[in-house]
């Protein structure tokens, strides 16, 4: 098989509600689309999950299109009959992962047919609102994600009461806490916490800590690639390890990771970026070998609009998966 020809796209749908972090508020989520065409006129297409500017990682929109348009031209016109014989050439972008997850994405479609399933459905709230209870008692996840806030010990009180059904917890710190904060989630106070992400900035306060009778430890800023996860994992008493494909470099790199992690008795989770249906499809086929349910949402949770439309439907806490279909009519030419 021939690539003939790569071609960008964009694509720019409002968020139902504005994404408010400590860094930036988002009320829109550009992506871009890439196209490669074979010589068999089949398209197969790779969506990016950087952002417009840095403010997340250091690869953003437009650094990923400049470097995969240089790229391209080393692979247009020559013949690939597996996956394997492109390895030598997506070693090229090693250094730039999220490029590198983008264009796999398309490539691993080539020669992978894609299966349908269905993933456990895991939610994220970020101060527990009535509205947002009302959606969890509606969608019934087997996971919540809870954002460390002054609350946090109300709102799983209030959701281990008012939820009609049985739930686990992750909690996730972004890197906040002091030693003090984290004795308030001892395991013998708090039952049904799976784990808890990035307590602390620095990975040696762990440490300082018997941690016999507290939840396992995640990392996730700080997973950024194969050999800093697993030279942590054998350093500190790290148990769980949150993946996210675009840092770790495409889905043949988090499938290595995987037995890796497993080799090592460590398990993991696996999550997007505020995905569209094509980047979303992918994360939860890798999600679905996670130990614990990953941060994957249902069709329609962040957006009204989709180019690949209807893609992951949820019903009684399991969310469905088919293949994505894209649909180009929707898409805007990246020059």
């Amino acid at each position: 098989m021939k690539v003939q020809d790569i071609h960008f796209y964009y694509y720019n749908a409002e968020f139902k509600s504005a994404i408010t972090t400590p860094k930036i508020k988002l009320t829109h989520r550009k992506a871009l689309i890439v196209e490669l065409v074979t010589d068999t006129h089949d398209s197969f297409y790779g969506e990016c999950n950087a952002f417009e500017t840095d403010w997340y990682d250091k690869e953003t929109i437009t650094s990923v299109k400049q470097t995969l348009a240089q790229w391209s031209e080393k692979i247009k016109n020559k013949t690939f009959t597996t996956f394997e014989e492109w390895l030598p050439y997506l070693e090229l972008l090693d250094y730039q992962p999220a490029a590198r997850c983008t264009i796999v994405m398309a490539i691993y479609q080539m020669y992978h047919s894609l299966p349908s399933f269905e993933v456990e459905y895991g939610a994220t709230a970020s101060g527990l609102t009535e509205h947002q209870l009302g959606a969890l008692q509606a969608t019934q996840p087997s996971r919540i994600k809870l954002k460390w806030s002054e609350t946090l010990l109300s709102d799983i009180e209030t959701l281990t009461t008012e939820l009609p059904f049985n739930v686990n917890f992750a909690l996730d710190a972004n890197e906040s806490l002091n030693i003090s904060d984290f004795e308030k989630i001892k395991k013998q106070t708090l039952a049904n916490i799976l784990y808890i992400e990035e307590p602390f900035k620095d990975l040696s306060t762990l440490h300082q800590l018997d941690l016999t009778n507290y939840p396992p430890i995640a990392i996730d800023e700080k997973a950024i690639d194969e050999t800093t996860i697993l030279s942590i994992i054998e350093r500190y008493p790290v148990k769980v390890v949150v993946i996210k494909p675009f840092r770790i470099g495409g889905i043949d790199k988090v499938l290595r990771l995987i037995t890796q992690l497993k080799a090592h008795n460590v398990k993991f989770v696996v999550g997007g970026m505020y995905e569209y249906g094509l980047s979303k499809y992918f994360t939860a086929l890798l999600a679905k070998e996670g130990s614990y349910p990953g941060d994957v949402t249902p069709d329609g949770y962040y957006f009204d609009e989709d180019f690949t439309q209807g893609v992951g439907k949820l019903k009684r806490g399991l969310i469905s998966f088919n293949p994505p279909q894209v649909d180009k009519s929707k898409l805007l030419y990246f020059n």
